[in-house]
């Protein structure tokens, strides 16, 4: 079996191969998947990644999910493995923090851990159906997740990002749906299904 670094390497290539007019169609279908869902539309607060470089695109999410009244908390590293959700009212709240990625200003609000009314949106390399995912190797999502255990958990992905299976550790946290341009992978431990 490869290893997760293998893995990783192997999906963010894919993920970079798309051509631009691709990547946004498949954005685009990935987006009006997620906003149609119903663990979207339940969920009271929006945890979400704030995309870099080739990930699945947030901004029109976070930009939805503002103008329909939902709370929306995005991320800040605070340390080695250690980040944080803070709330933030507009992409105007967002400067470049830890690896250039945008992070929420020190004026925006730390949002308390998600409960069940709130929704997690994930990012990462490498996802299979089961929900086992591959991240970029510093963990900030597992050990986040790790002492947050009642929120739902969603990831957006490229369906060339989902593989047939991915090694895992204990305490590697999985996620309960993938969303794709194509499909939305409903993740059960022992048995995957589709909707």
């Amino acid at each position: 079996m490869e290893t997760k670094a293998d893995i990783r390497k192997e999906a963010l290539k894919l993920r970079s191969s798309f051509g631009e007019k691709e990547r946004k169609a498949a954005e685009k279908k990935i987006a009006k998947r997620l906003l149609e869902s119903s663990f979207y539309k339940e969920a009271e607060s929006i945890y979400c990644y704030v995309s870099f470089r080739n990930e699945v695109d947030t901004a029109g999410i976070i930009e939805i999910s503002l103008l329909l009244g939902k709370k929306v908390a995005v991320p800040r590293v605070s340390g080695q493995k250690k980040m944080e959700f803070f709330f933030i009212s507009s992409r105007n709240d967002l400067n470049p923090g830890a690896w250039s990625i945008p992070e929420p200003g020190l004026w925006c609000r730390q949002a308390p851990k998600p409960d069940e009314n709130a929704l997690v949106i994930l990012p990462g390399a490498a996802f299979d159906r089961a929900g086992r995912r591959i991240g970029y190797g510093g963990g900030y999502y597992d050990v986040y997740l790790e002492r947050n255990t009642g929120c739902r958990k969603v990831a957006l992905a490229f369906s060339a990002q989902c593989m047939e299976r991915i090694p895992s550790e204990k305490h590697d946290v999985r996620t309960e749906f993938i969303v794709t341009e194509k499909e939305t992978i409903i993740c059960l431990k022992d048995y995957p299904q589709t909707r």
